[in-house]
């Protein structure tokens, strides 16, 4: 066992702050936290560097090759659901610096405002409301195409483009939904949620702009900042209860041992978990069965896992205006260099460049349906459609649900993955959501904007239509919406498990956890966005700065009639 740092000899520590897990919140608070000279900063990454040279990371078209790759993903996968017919899902996470940044779809969604006044109520913290956030929403965000006045931040670390959505398809998509009587708003991310618009998506001249492009690489030339990949953690280090460091395994296989004054975790919503269970920071009676040496007893360390759940209806088009045509390797070179050279062309950007938010007959005072098209068919869980002919595609998501999951270690062995169940389509509400999404899904793209496209639907297909024939799709096809959080919430009360005004674990000194597994509850949007506001608003209160002050954005978001003044119904262009 090696000892590695850079210790002063004054103590017996190597580093200030050691943040395990180099995903999106660990590269936010690597930057931030080394910000200060004299505060010595160790960010350890499991997995590669992100190479500016690998196509397969940063072309956004390529977004696609990573997920699965045992060099670039976890390759999680979960228990057989109940829910579904005891399908086991995969549950891709970035194993790569960037983490799932660096691996993932690239857009960019706040979430609504009541998302996080709903994390104010259920962490009893008031400093987690909307108006708490929004300013660290700001300060993180480089929304480059977005004019002056609007609620949007524009001098931030992390890039931020909306998506052109041009063509016929998309322009189909946008009538559609006024036809259908929603709203075309500017943006999705400023105020109004409700409504449909082009997507942020987190790129930059051509490629992708992963938090690790973002907040590491302009700053990795700070002496007080050290970046070690292939660097997978095994075991927080203890004395008494109080973190000490952290043991890795470096990319040689060989463990070693490096000491801080503080350990934060930035693993993620699996990863957090499992290695504070190994560590010994769990339930008591499950650790002791396993042979894990007991540290704290904290039985809620895992547990309130949630996640979306996602399927896609798709329609074959009936012009050739699709971007099918990516799809041949014969063009690919040239797809490429136009990316790589000039910064344009279809392989910069994921092709979901439109989408929104919708409430179903079931919503709770906000929108509670995600829709996002793709002008081209794609594969799906059900895999007995054909791809390669012209067609577009829409993922629909449910956002909100009262089912609950859990992350468990299964063996002391971290390097044995953890036991993931999520119970899908298990919450009572559940199936009446997923019914009426489709439906207004399948409304949607049947207005009369499409009918000049429209070649017939492909999936469900024209044989599913009653309300059975609908849910039982669903369980069959349905995929993980790759927003895993909540499995160590903040709060005050005794199912939570850390601290919302510190960020340290309940019962223990010298470690804090900041990653998606601290939100209270699931947002109803994608978890990149708010994991990086939560690390920025971390970052604040670790080093005991002074935090932003709260702005009140303009409006209501709980009131239905004040949302519909507001977003212009009909009348605002993408």
């Amino acid at each position: 066992m090696q000892r590695q740092g850079q210790g002063n000899g004054s103590d017996d520590r190597d580093y200030d702050y050691v943040i395990v897990g180099g995903g999106a919140a660990g590269c936010v608070l690597a930057n931030r936290l080394s910000a200060d000279p004299s505060t010595r900063v160790l960010l350890l990454e499991a997995g590669p560097p992100d190479h500016w040279w690998d196509p397969r990371l940063q072309l956004p078209i390529a977004m696609g090759f990573p997920v699965g790759s045992k060099s670039y993903d976890w390759r999680y996968e979960s228990e057989p659901e109940p829910g579904l017919g005891s399908r086991q899902l995969h549950h891709p996470r970035g194993r790569v610096l960037g983490g799932s940044s660096s691996i993932n779809g690239m857009i960019y969604q706040r979430g609504h405002g009541a998302d996080y006044d709903r994390w104010g109520v259920e962490a009893e913290a008031e400093a987690w409301d909307y108006a708490h956030c929004l300013p660290y929403f700001r300060r993180l965000e480089a929304c480059i195409d977005e004019p002056p006045g609007t609620g949007r931040g524009r001098t931030g670390p992390q890039p931020l483009h909306r998506g052109p959505a041009e063509g016929p398809i998309f322009g189909a998509f946008f009538e559609a939904a006024r036809q259908a009587g929603y709203a075309v708003v500017p943006d999705i991310n400023d105020d109004a949620q409700e409504g449909f618009s082009g997507l942020d998506q987190a790129v930059d001249r051509g490629r992708r702009a992963s938090v690790a492009a973002a907040y590491v690489h302009p700053v990795r030339d700070r002496t007080n900042l050290t970046v070690r990949c292939h660097a997978s953690a095994t075991k927080v280090l203890f004395e008494g209860t109080r973190a000490v460091g952290v043991r890795y395994q470096g990319k040689d296989g060989e463990p070693a041992e490096v000491r801080g004054a503080e350990v934060v975790l930035c693993g993620g919503a699996i990863g957090s978990p499992q290695l504070l269970q190994v560590s010994g920071v769990g339930d008591a009676g499950h650790l002791q069965r396993l042979g894990v040496s007991v540290v704290h007893d904290l039985p809620a360390v895992g547990q309130g896992l949630q996640d979306h759940l996602a399927v896609h209806v798709q329609h074959r088009c009936a012009q050739p205006v699709s971007l099918s045509s990516i799809r041949s390797k014969s063009k690919w070179p040239g797809l490429v260099l136009d990316a790589v050279l000039f910064g344009r062309g279809a392989a910069t950007r994921n092709p979901m460049q439109a989408g929104g938010f919708v409430s179903s007959d079931f919503a709770e005072g906000e929108p509670d349906l995600m829709f996002l098209l793709a002008p081209l068919a794609m594969h799906s869980a059900d895999d007995s459609v054909e791809v390669g002919a012209h067609g577009y595609q829409m993922h629909v998501g449910v956002m909100q649900s009262d089912a609950r999951g859990s992350v468990s270690i299964v063996s002391p062995d971290p390097e044995v993955h953890p036991r993931i169940v999520l119970n899908f389509l298990t919450g009572p509400k559940d199936e009446d959501r997923w019914i009426n999404g489709i439906r207004k899904a399948r409304e949607l793209l049947g207005q009369p904007a499409f009918h000049e496209l429209d070649a017939g639907e492909t999936l469900p297909g024209p044989s599913v239509q009653g309300d059975e024939e609908i849910i039982a799709w669903v369980r069959r096809t349905a995929r993980a919406g790759l927003h895993v959080a909540c499995s160590l919430r903040m709060g005050r009360d005794e199912q939570s498990v850390i601290d919302p005004d510190t960020m340290r674990v309940h019962g223990i000194d010298g470690l804090r956890v900041v990653d998606a597994s601290v939100m209270p509850s699931l947002t109803n949007a994608n978890t990149l966005a708010p994991s990086m506001m939560i690390a920025e608003k971390s970052a604040d209160i670790i080093l005991g700065a002074t935090p932003l002050p709260p702005e009140q954005p303009s409006g209501s978001w709980t009131e239905p009639a004040a949302r519909g003044e507001r977003t212009g119904l009909g009348t605002a262009r993408p």
